[in-house]
C-alpha cells in the first residue's frame, strides 16, 4: 500500500477540529470531525481517535480475533462512551461529539465504519462514495419525504447521529473486496463542501501513482475554492 493523510484548518477557521490518525503497520484508518463550542470539537474528535485506535490496536492482535466489523462498531461504542463520559467533566464540553469513519485493510478487503458525514470513497474505473451521509438531509430523501431540491441547505448539515451526542449510536458497516490499483480516500466535508466528485476523482487520477501529491493537490484546491472548514485526507493506493 501506498498511503497518504494531512489535515488542514482551511481558510476560514482559527482551529482545526478535524483529527486523523494512520496505523500503517496495522491497515487502521481513522478520521473524525468534530463539533462542539469552546474548542469542544478538537476534544471530541481527538478523543474519539485515540479511543477508536487503542482498541483496534489491542483487538486486532488478538490470537482469538472477531469479525473486524464487528471489532470497528465496538470501536465506535467505545469512542462514544468516551467522549459523553468527558463531557460530564466540563461545562465547556457539554453536548460535545463528532464524526468518525473507520477502516482497516486486511487480507485483501477493506472493511468500514462511519458515523456521521465524513466520507469513504472508491476509486476504482471512477470514483464511488462508499458511506452514507448520515445527515437530515440524506434522511428526508432516502424516506421519500421531501425531494433533493426542496431541502434547504442547512439540512444536509444538520446530522442525525454523531459520536457522542447520544446514548444510542447505529454505525454503517461496509466490506469491499479489493483489487491492484484500487485507491481509497477518507475525507471529512471540509473536502466534499468545496469540490464534487468530479473533481476530487480527475484529481486523485492525475497523481494516481503519488498519493502524497493527490492529498496535497485536494488540499489546495478546496481551500483555492474558499476552504470554509477544515480539511482532511487520507488517500491509499492498493
Amino acid at each position: 500500500m501506498k498511503i497518504a493523510s494531512k489535515s488542514d484548518t482551511g481558510k476560514k477557521r482559527n482551529n482545526n477540529e478535524d483529527c486523523i490518525c494512520v496505523d500503517n503497520e496495522m491497515g487502521i484508518f481513522l478520521l473524525a470531525d468534530g463539533m462542539g463550542g469552546h474548542q469542544a470539537g478538537e476534544v471530541a474528535s481527538d478523543l474519539a481517535v485515540k479511543e477508536a485506535l487503542a482498541y483496534l490496536q489491542e483487538s486486532i492482535g488478538r490470537d482469538n480475533e472477531n469479525d473486524v466489523s464487528k471489532l470497528l462498531a465496538e470501536a465506535s461504542f467505545k469512542a462514544n462512551d468516551a467522549i459523553k463520559e468527558k463531557a460530564k467533566t466540563d461545562l465547556n464540553l457539554m453536548g460535545m461529539g463528532t464524526t468518525l469513519v473507520q477502516m482497516i485493510i486486511k487480507e485483501g478487503k477493506a472493511h468500514i465504519c462511519n458515523v456521521g458525514d465524513s466520507r469513504a470513497y472508491l476509486l476504482r474505473e471512477d470514483l464511488r462514495q462508499i458511506t452514507k451521509d448520515h445527515t437530515v438531509g440524506d434522511y428526508l430523501v432516502e424516506h421519500g419525504i421531501m425531494s433533493r431540491e426542496e431541502i434547504p441547505p442547512q439540512k444536509w448539515h444538520t446530522l442525525t447521529q454523531a459520536v457522542g451526542t447520544s446514548g444510542d449510536i447505529v454505525p454503517e458497516l461496509t466490506q469491499i473486496e479489493l483489487n491492484e490499483g484500487d485507491c481509497l480516500l477518507l475525507c471529512s466535508d471540509g473536502l466534499t463542501d468545496m469540490l464534487n466528485d468530479a473533481e476530487i476523482e480527475e484529481i486523485i487520477k492525475k497523481h494516481s501513482e503519488d498519493p502524497d501529491k493527490a492529498v496535497e493537490a485536494l488540499i489546495k484546491r478546496a481551500n483555492k475554492k474558499g476552504g470554509r472548514d477544515n480539511i482532511s485526507v487520507v488517500i491509499v493506493k492498493i
